[in-house]
């Protein structure tokens, strides 16, 4: 049998934090709202004021006050404490000043100072009359009897007459107990607030943040567009937009100044940094951080209904996907692209000029051959749009042409044959073959230059705490930087092999009574100049060694001992420990990180002195792969593929052969 019946919907009052707490978390972002309400009331003049010095939660404000329409307290009943109310499509008499669109639209910026603060102490005046009253998010927010319908929440107000306050009419609103522990930076929120308030808006409306005029951002452009004001363009659908766009001379600290802002009526619509989605496809990228620009695009928000809303509620992103949306995104991406591409060019002339007016680089660049002249021009130019700062432009063209000048030496090496039948020419090219020990130091002072940097990196590593071993797989950790550089445990020893088990390591060495079943493995295995094996166990730097860590290694070692005597632990780690030092009762040596680091940074600090002193060495080719190899981890990081494991250890500076190996009983205790 059907029937009817009636349904209601219930509000429930913790609505009002996710409209307002929820939404608007931002601080600069919440008072933006705020300041909008104040555009929508026709004011003239916004004041804001924090709280800096001697600041807490509980004590501290902020106020906005404006100087607009106000309300008398029937329009705070009526309009007002009415949550989701559509101004705009409530007449165009409600606009005090009617040459200003409206910047509300979903009616809930009202809330906005909830998300920062629990109280709002509202004032409001005119027509001689004075309106205050306060909410408290807490008692807003407070449910009734589950399944019972919410209650009005009762507010109480004080009505009388504006005294003292300032002017025929106007609106205040301060924000107590407020959520967040530090202060704002009044400095950022002008700065913010400039950017969310169009400078045609603020030409109207003067703001200012404790008695400071919130004013457009100083910016030194290298290039504007238009030099002056704004340009006008028509989109195709006929709709037009005004914009303007510069790149300043250094790169903008604030990101909030880089990239577009689009503003609709006059406030932001979607933040900045933003480049149209450019970020993956233009050329020319490094401009991205020198790029300020402003687009007014108000046929955005044209109507008044729901569905044709395409800005998100906290004015921070614009529905891109929408019809009346998407030619703008395009035209956007477009002009992004072609001033990314001219700002490269304009960067890359300037540098190709630059070195090429340089009497220093002049001559070394006329000493090389066209081709390669060609080809520095081509590469300065593609190095001036990487946005390096001027000052950075004369070192690394510098590198750039000692490239040139030292590949040069080896195409020499192809002329030798060809003047070998003429002693008097023979003689000029052996003179020039002796420049190449300048080469050569400068490639191994390359190599000590990477072995510095790989310690560097290994001191990061130890201070941030990085992994033991790789997990997940792809991850930095310490195993692996150690098994590329041996080096770092100790300059002088030589490691053999790592992560091996125990067994299996007496099954190699021919000893016939072990443990099978032993699957226990050390870290790592070296040998010193004097034929000493040392078994290395290293535990990351902000391990907690434990007495099982300790005794595992001596189990080792005395495992070990079975097949060569001549055998001791080492025990790396950083400097915690679960019992006192003085009970430590193992032979292992104990190194610390900071003692291993302290003892290869000095190793290699010593090496590098010497090497500039013009000293060459020997195995040239094994230093040029270990240049790749440096490159590589300093790039991508410590991590080694099956393949990289399998081919074993890295470059060593020392070589003592591998030992022979046999029961300790039958004296076969030294290096092979």
């Amino acid at each position: 049998m059907e029937s009817t019946r009636t349904y209601t919907i219930q509000v429930l009052g913790r609505t009002l934090e996710h409209l307002g707490a929820q939404m608007y978390k931002r601080r600069d972002t919440a008072i933006a709202e705020l300041v909008a309400n104040c555009w929508d009331a026709g004011a003239r003049s916004v004041e804001i004021s924090i709280d800096v010095d001697g600041y807490s939660r509980e004590s501290s404000i902020i106020s906005i006050s404006d100087d607009g329409i106000g309300m008398t307290s029937d329009e705070v009943q009526s309009d007002y404490l009415v949550v989701g109310r559509n101004r705009r499509s409530s007449g165009a008499d409600e606009n005090p000043v009617p040459q200003r669109r409206i910047m509300g639209r979903k009616g809930i910026g009202k809330l906005a100072g909830f998300g920062i603060a629990s109280k709002m102490q509202v004032s409001t005046w005119r027509d001689g009359q004075f309106t205050s009253f306060e909410m408290d998010l807490d008692e807003l927010k407070r449910d009734t009897t589950p399944g019972q319908l919410v209650e009005p929440v009762p507010i109480r107000a004080r009505i009388g007459t504006p005294g003292q306050t300032a002017g025929s009419s106007g609106t205040k609103i301060v924000l107590a107990n407020l959520k967040h522990s530090t202060p704002l930076n009044a400095e950022s929120l002008r700065e913010s607030l400039a950017r969310r308030f169009s400078r045609l808006t603020r030409g109207e409306m003067t703001i200012t943040v404790n008695d400071i005029l919130v004013e457009d951002p100083h910016i030194d452009f290298e290039e504007r567009v238009p030099a002056q004001g704004f340009e006008t363009f028509k989109l195709p659908s006929g709709r037009d937009i005004r914009y303007f766009y510069g790149f300043s001379e250094v790169p903008l600290a604030s990101t909030i100044l880089r990239g577009f802002a689009v503003y609709v009526n006059g406030k932001i619509a979607q933040t900045s940094p933003f480049f149209f989605f450019a970020e993956g496809t233009a050329s020319g990228q490094h401009g991205m951080r020198h790029l300020h620009g402003e687009i007014h695009a108000d046929f955005l928000d044209e109507g008044s209904d729901d569905s044709s809303d395409v800005i998100s509620t906290d004015r921070q992103e614009i529905d891109w996907e929408a019809d009346v949306s998407k030619e703008l995104r395009e035209w956007g991406a477009k002009i992004t692209r072609k001033a990314l591409r001219d700002w490269a060019g304009r960067r890359g002339t300037a540098v190709v000029k630059s070195v090429w007016e340089d009497p220093d680089f002049t001559a070394r660049i006329e000493a090389l051959d066209e081709p390669s002249r060609s080809q520095i021009k081509k590469f300065l130019h593609s190095l001036g749009q990487s946005g390096s700062e001027t000052e950075k432009t004369r070192p690394l063209a510098d590198s750039m042409i000692k490239a040139f000048e030292y590949r040069h030496f080896h195409d020499i090496i192809s002329d030798i044959e060809e003047v070998s039948h003429d002693p008097q020419r023979l003689q000029e090219m052996v003179e020039r073959i002796a420049k190449w020990k300048v080469l050569e130091s400068r490639a191994i002072l390359e190599v000590i230059d990477g072995r510095i940097a790989i310690i560097d990196k290994f001191n990061r590593a130890l201070v941030e705490n990085i992994s033991e071993t790789a997990h997940p797989a792809g991850s930095e950790n310490l195993h692996d930087l150690i098994a590329w550089y041996p080096w770092l445990i100790n300059p002088e020893w030589q490691v053999l092999y790592e992560e091996k088990q125990i067994s299996k390591q007496l099954r190699e060495w021919k000893v016939r009574d072990f443990d099978e079943k032993d699957l226990s493995r050390y870290d790592f295995l070296a040998l010193t100049g004097d034929g000493t094996l040392k078994v290395v166990e290293i535990k990351r730097s902000g391990h907690t060694v434990t007495r099982d860590d300790v005794q595992k290694l001596d189990r080792y070692v005395d495992a070990l001992a079975s097949a060569y005597s001549k055998i001791e632990a080492v025990f790396i780690s950083g400097d915690r420990y679960e019992f006192p030092l003085e009970r430590w009762n193992s032979s292992a040596e104990r190194l610390t990180w900071n003692g291993v680091y302290q003892q290869v940074s000095k190793y290699y600090d010593h090496y590098r002195e010497v090497l500039k002193s013009d000293v060459s060495s020997d195995g040239f080719d094994r230093k040029r792969r270990e240049v790749v190899q440096t490159r590589k981890v300093l790039d991508r990081g410590a991590y080694r593929s099956p393949a990289d494991r399998r081919a074993g250890l890295g470059v060593q500076d020392v070589e003592y052969g591998v030992p022979r190996f046999g029961p300790a009983d039958e004296g076969d205790d030294g290096p092979a």
